[in-house]
């Protein structure tokens, strides 16, 4: 009797997958980096200036119309500490607060409305648009024939700008909501309150910032233009003094004015925003 005895087989083992070898992260190009951007704003900047400067010293343009840098920063030693810069910038901050604050506030909850009941917005929504075409500008004299040379009047005009703009940005925020996260949350139960709070806030509020930034200079706007078509005091009615009397570095110093104020207060939205969504960083 033969036995026959059966050798054991390995098992194949299945081949090792080699995996590819991480790369080393990339390293932006010279003119890539954040150093050479901001180099170059600045270099742009000084260069702007210098060459300003020179056109105007050399009369390669009028220095009574165009001014000169350094007129400009005289003009603002001298102009910015003065009580008449001090009366102007509480008159234009004050009617830039409330307006802002009035037309956004309002402005906002109509867009929500809008953006969360089809009934009204079908009533109220076309009116938007063509009411919102009509050059605002066009509209002060008929708000101060209406409340006079008042911050009232100022206030009005600049509320019809920021209300329409920011009604348009939530509404369309609210359409701009994922539709399957707003029917999970009506199948979980979330009422219209609670769905508001909850899922179309949150998910609307980076639109809606946005929105924020873009009125506030608006409203700036806004009731500057008012201030320089008519006013008791403002910085409107000061562009308007100083370029009827060819004080032009004053009118720039006045400029540059409103343009820091504006970019502060572009910063303190920027900063407000990212603290408040810091969740979606995680």
């Amino acid at each position: 009797m033969t036995t026959i005895t059966e050798t054991a087989r390995p098992v194949p083992q299945p081949a090792a997958q080699d995996k590819p070898a991480e790369r080393p992260a990339k390293r932006p190009k010279f003119w890539q980096t954040r150093a050479f951007i901001i180099t170059a704003r600045l270099v742009i900047c000084a260069a702007f200036l210098v060459l300003w400067e020179v056109a105007s010293r050399r009369e390669w343009v009028d220095p009574m119309l165009f001014g000169n840098p350094t007129g400009v920063w005289t003009a603002m030693v001298e102009y910015l500490p003065s009580e008449r810069s001090l009366a102007s910038l509480e008159a234009t901050g004050g009617a830039v607060g409330v307006s802002f604050v009035i037309g956004s506030v309002s402005g906002t909850l109509a867009g929500l409305v809008l953006g969360l009941s089809p009934v009204v917005n079908g009533v109220f929504g076309p009116f938007l648009a063509p009411i919102n075409s009509v050059p605002r500008i066009a509209l002060a004299p008929l708000f101060i024939a209406w409340f006079g040379l008042t911050m009232t009047s100022k206030v009005v005009l600049a509320v019809s700008i920021v209300f329409f703009i920011l009604a348009e940005n939530a509404r369309s925020a609210v359409w701009s909501v994922d539709a399957d996260l707003m029917t999970m949350a009506r199948v979980v139960g979330l009422k219209r309150a609670a769905l508001l709070w909850k899922v179309v806030l949150p998910s609307a509020v980076p639109t809606m910032f946005a929105g924020l930034r873009l009125t506030f200079t608006y409203a700036l706007l806004g009731v500057v233009a008012s201030e320089m078509v008519a006013a008791t005091g403002g910085l409107g009615q000061d562009i308007v003094l100083y370029s009827s009397s060819y004080q032009i570095n004053t009118v720039f110093a006045i400029l540059v004015e409103l343009m820091v104020i504006a970019v502060v207060v572009n910063w303190i939205f920027n900063l407000v925003e990212r603290r408040l969504l810091v969740w979606q960083e995680t």
